[in-house]
């Protein structure tokens, strides 16, 4: 129960943090739905982003031969289903296939969604076993998160939340690579950090790296929820993706604006500052 409290109010910090930060944000985007917004970030590139209630980023790219690729989901269906609809107005029919890149919700919300069109999804071994172990334990953290009445919206939706795990799965430590054409999509792990399974996805041809919630933009100040973190790897699982994908141009983060290579270091130097603040050792 005290464990429950305390991702309580961790969750609660986070929403806070985004509430503040999200609505410059929404003024340089392009609306999809109530929650849900763009940003066309280079050729065939968008990022979305979930305002439920929190901002939370994943990607689409269009790729030749009428296909896509998915890089995390919405939190939710109904914020899914609005994401596959514009794309399929926007684009056409496609052949699309999801990634996944950790446990959580703003990770794989809408991965019942995706089951229900036949979109294979890929997931490491491990999210697998977290969705099985801790999904039960992760919903009701999200739905006391959300308990008030200003909130209800979110409340009901979440109470219809199923966590699915991906259906298509890799052993974490081996990583995973997908080619379309001449593009190749690399997933690695680079150790521990927001969650024990959280994998970044990298962009090879277009030098952009999908950092995912390990990563957060400039304008955050602190890790936000740490319930699942390991706090003293996260900064060295960071200093592995600088070091494995020097040629980055592009990051984008789980929580906030997208950069360039300044937001590793910058996350490094969060992570650092809060272990230290909090004597985490």
């Amino acid at each position: 129960m005290r464990k429950n409290k305390i991702l309580i109010l961790l969750i609660i910090l986070l929403y806070g943090v985004n509430s503040y930060c999200q609505s410059d944000k929404k003024k340089n985007q392009t609306k999809i739905s109530e929650d849900l917004f763009y940003t066309k970030i280079q050729d065939s590139v968008y990022v979305f982003t979930h305002y439920f209630p929190w901002g939370s980023n994943g990607m689409f790219i269009l790729l030749p031969d009428t296909q896509g690729l998915l890089i995390n989901t919405p939190c939710e269906r109904t914020g899914t289903d609005s994401l596959l609809n514009w794309i399929e107005k926007s684009f056409g029919h496609l052949k699309i296939t999801a990634i996944v890149t950790g446990f959580h919700q703003d990770n794989l919300g809408g991965d019942e969604v995706l089951f229900s069109k036949n979109i294979p999804v890929y997931g490491s071994d491990l999210t697998v076993k977290l969705v099985k172990e801790k999904g039960a334990e992760l919903k009701m953290v999200i739905l006391n998160s959300v308990s008030s009445d200003e909130n209800k919206r979110y409340f009901n939706s979440y109470k219809e939340l199923n966590l699915m795990p991906p259906n298509k799965t890799f052993p974490i430590k081996e990583g995973l690579e997908l080619k379309f054409g001449d593009e190749v999509f690399e997933v690695y792990f680079p150790g521990e950090s927001h969650t024990i399974d959280n994998t970044v996805v990298y962009l090879h041809k277009r030098k952009i790296l999908y950092g995912g919630c390990m990563i957060k933009g400039l304008e955050f100040d602190n890790p936000g929820f740490t319930g699942y973190a390991n706090m003293i790897a996260w900064p060295v699982s960071v200093e592995n993706v600088m070091n494995r994908f020097q040629d980055c141009q592009i990051v984008i983060p789980g929580h906030g604006k997208e950069g360039g290579k300044e937001l590793l270091p910058h996350m490094i130097r969060v992570i650092n500052d809060w272990n230290k603040k909090h004597n985490i050792r």
